[in-house]
C-alpha cells in the first residue's frame, strides 16, 4: 500500500507574490477564452478595436448589453461578441471588399 507524499517548499515572498500573479493573470486568460470575463468600457473598446466614445455612442443606443454597478460599466465579453455580431460590425467591413471584387470580375467576362 503507497502513501501519497507531501513535499513542503519554502519561497521567498518575491516568488509567492510572482506565482499569485501569475494565477491571476491565467484566471483572466481562462476567463476570456471562456467567455465569462466582465471588461471595462476601456477593454471592451479595445476588444472591438473602437474608441470608448463609439463605444459609448452604441451603448446609449442602446444595441450593447452592460451592467453597472454605481458608476462603473462592465461588459461581459460573450455577450459583447454576440451583439457586435448581430449589429453587422463584421459583416459590414468585408461588404466593400466582396463587392469591389464582384466588380472586377464581372468586367473580365
Amino acid at each position: 500500500m503507497s502513501f501519497p507524499t507531501t513535499i513542503a517548499l519554502s519561497l521567498p515572498e518575491e516568488q509567492l507574490t510572482l506565482l499569485q500573479t501569475i494565477h491571476e493573470q491565467n484566471t483572466k486568460i481562462l476567463a476570456t477564452i471562456n467567455g465569462s470575463a466582465w471588461l471595462s468600457e476601456e477593454e471592451a473598446a479595445q476588444r472591438l478595436k473602437v474608441s470608448v466614445s463609439t463605444l459609448r455612442k452604441w451603448r446609449g443606443e442602446g444595441w450593447l448589453r452592460y451592467h453597472k454597478i454605481e458608476k462603473v460599466i462592465l461588459f461581459r465579453a460573450e455577450y459583447l461578441d454576440e451583439d457586435v455580431e448581430k449589429k453587422g460590425c463584421v459583416q459590414a467591413f468585408l461588404s466593400p471588399l466582396s463587392k469591389g471584387i464582384t466588380k472586377r470580375h464581372d468586367s473580365i467576362k
